[in-house]
């Protein structure tokens, strides 16, 4: 029970009114939030990043770097205080993750840990406390620092031949959510990849892009856009409509990402946006019941501006240059792909109806075995493409093994993924990542429930253990299709 925490509570007008709006606030900017609630959270973390996450029905305090989630509650009037309501054990694999929600769902995108960026999709998973990976069908790797992330640039200068590659890599990455379509935008992803594995890979090729992508949740399907035409923003605020970003007092616009445009402030109406450079600098903002409130927890203070879709006005200035013709088209794209989708299983469905109740005609009493795999559709060279690199040497060298009647040591695998010569936890997380992924696009590629790497016990050593690839697997005639198409990649 709240009532029964004994830390001091705290008082803000701006978080009670970000507690009290009764919808989802995908996106929260508070680039320097720290030390809220240090009671509450573990002084391991206490220096940390701390981000906010507003779904339709609770506030959560979220801490950079770990999964740590707390969720923030009024034990009084205008009282608020937190509990941790996560389970989570490891850490430090997300850092500067893309963190929001739509609905009452909350999501992590990306992400920076253990020498490299990741493009892993999150689910928080309000059940079991934790985290749920999406597989997605391609990793995208980046990081959202809300702040410049030219830090990461290990570069020289002299390797960049044009101004604009330099002031990509020193400009934030930024996202944006169309929460009612279920899109997830994407621009300037900066990966960084370090561990020894990858170390022969191409750097400047494998840092950075000033790409715009867009994920649809749905499908879990990526689509590029186009070249970013305006970026390097270092304070952008969530609207329903696009990120309104604010260079300074004289320059504010809107990014609107559906219809591919810069709507620019009018006139009349940049008055009152200039309220964000009076006073003290605010270190928290976000849009809510058609305002967009900031201020400074600290000091308890906070100011809002009445904001409309009215108050820009179209100068014909577009924000990305459009990768193909079908930018333009991306929701009627997917509406399309939704009705097809639907025919096709209308058919399937008429088709199972009529073998069904021929079957019945047939026979007096048919047995029913519920079917133990998913339906899959695309063709299996392009499931077998989700794959990375690193997923496809291990399963090869697991089948090398695994047709021989011999098995995969802890040592093998390390060396394999090149943390050989890191400490035991790193090891140990970098393996169960790994596997795990195989197992979760397995489920896509062959739409069996069967887990692809299995592991025992080693009968030299019961303290470690051995892996090796499921046999009911290996006698499918699927996996043969499967492995000869790895071979000849």
């Amino acid at each position: 029970m709240m009532a029964q925490l004994s830390a001091q509570p705290l008082q803000s007008g701006l978080l009670y009114k970000l507690l009290s709006t009764n919808e989802s606030v995908p996106q929260i900017f508070a680039p320097e939030l720290t030390k809220l609630f240090p009671a509450r959270v573990s002084k391991a973390y206490s220096e940390n990043k701390q981000y906010l996450i507003k779904t339709n029905k609770q506030l959560f305090l979220g801490i950079d770097g770990t999964g740590q989630l707390y969720e923030i509650k009024e034990v009084s009037p205008g009282v608020l205080d937190a509990i941790r309501v996560d389970s989570t054990l490891y850490a430090g694999n997300n850092f500067c993750a893309a963190v929001f929600s739509i609905d009452s769902s909350v999501f992590s995108f990306g992400g920076y840990g253990f020498w490299k960026t990741n493009g892993a999709l999150k689910q928080y998973n309000f059940f079991s406390h934790e985290w749920d990976v999406i597989p997605l069908f391609e990793e995208r790797p980046s990081i959202f620092c809300q702040q410049a992330s030219g830090i990461y640039w290990n570069g020289s200068i002299g390797e960049f031949n044009r101004m604009e590659d330099m002031n990509t890599a020193f400009a934030p990455s930024f996202y944006w959510v169309d929460a009612e379509n279920k899109l997830f935008y994407v621009g300037v992803q900066h990966r960084i990849n370090q561990s020894l594995v990858d170390s022969t890979m191409p750097f400047k090729a494998a840092e950075y892009n000033a790409s715009l992508s867009v994920l649809d949740l749905a499908t879990k399907k990526w689509t590029i856009l186009g070249d970013i035409l305006s970026y390097g923003w270092y304070s952008t605020i969530h609207l329903p409509w696009g990120l309104l970003v604010v260079e300074s007092p004289e320059s504010i616009y809107v990014t609107d990402f559906k219809t591919n445009r810069q709507l620019f402030c009018k006139n009349e109406k940049i008055a009152q946006y200039r309220k964000f450079f009076r006073n003290r600098v605010s270190n928290l903002f976000f849009y809510a019941d058609e305002h967009i409130y900031f201020g400074e927890i600290a000091v308890n203070s906070y100011d809002s501006i009445a904001v409309s879709k009215l108050d820009f006005e179209d100068r014909s200035a577009p924000l990305f240059k459009a990768a193909n013709k079908q930018t333009g088209d991306l929701l009627f794209d997917k509406m399309v792909s939704w009705i097809v989708f639907f025919l096709l299983a209308l058919v399937l469905l008429g088709l199972y109806s009529f073998f069904i109740l021929k079957k019945r005609r047939r026979f007096k009493s048919p047995d029913f075995e519920k079917p133990n795999s998913l339906h899959t559709q695309l063709p299996l060279e392009d499931r077998v493409g989700i794959l990375n690199e690193m997923e496809r040497q291990l399963i090869l060298y697991l089948f090398d093994h695994s047709i021989k009647g011999t098995r995969v040591s802890v040592e093998e695998v390390n060396k394999l993924t090149g943390v050989a010569n890191k400490n035991e936890p790193i090891k140990r997380r970098t393996r169960s990542e790994l596997i795990n992924a195989i197992n979760d696009k397995w489920l896509i590629i062959a739409g069996s429930r069967e887990r692809f790497v299995l592991s025992e016990k080693s009968e030299l050593d019961g303290r470690t253990r051995e892996y090796f690839i499921n046999e009911k697997i290996l006698a499918a005639s699927l996996f043969q299709q499967f492995i000869r198409i790895l071979k000849a990649n």
